[in-house]
């Protein structure tokens, strides 16, 4: 980690583990004091968007890399996910119909809609080969 306002945290081969990225943004935020509703938010994003990619990603042989980049400016958090797997843009992916039945409706979703609705912007690129999913929250104090 470097200084409050910026961190970076790099998961690499088989034994990337979500709780290690998740011991990392808690120590971020705590630095940053960040308010503890907004740091459970971003918990819950970052176990999502990290478990998903390492669990689901299709890494074709290749070792699997992800790498969060964390910073606070003009009032905001801004969350940079990186990955190096297939080309996969989570922002595509259909809201889960929650007007339904939970037997009625077709599984998965539900964590790419909270962590849309935990975010105020999102953005996908696929850039230089990698997933780049950009997240972004307001901070209120």
């Amino acid at each position: 980690m470097s200084d409050a306002r910026t961190a970076v945290l790099r998961l690499q081969g088989d034994d990337a583990r979500v709780g290690d990225a998740l011991d990392a943004v808690r120590s971020f935020a705590g630095e940053a004091r960040l308010p503890p509703e907004l740091i459970q938010d971003v918990l819950v994003v970052v176990d999502e968007v990290v478990a998903n990619a390492l669990r689901h990603g299709c890494f074709q042989g290749r070792e699997p890399e992800v790498e969060i980049r964390l910073a606070i400016q003009d009032g905001a958090l801004e969350l940079r996910f990186s990955d190096n797997a297939s080309p996969f843009d989570p922002l595509s992916v259909a809201d889960p119909a929650l007007d339904r039945p939970v037997e009625a409706r077709q599984s998965g979703g539900l964590g790419l809609f909270l962590v849309r609705s935990l975010t105020d912007a999102q953005r996908y690129a696929r850039e230089d080969g990698r997933n780049v999913l950009i997240l972004r929250r307001s901070i209120t104090l």
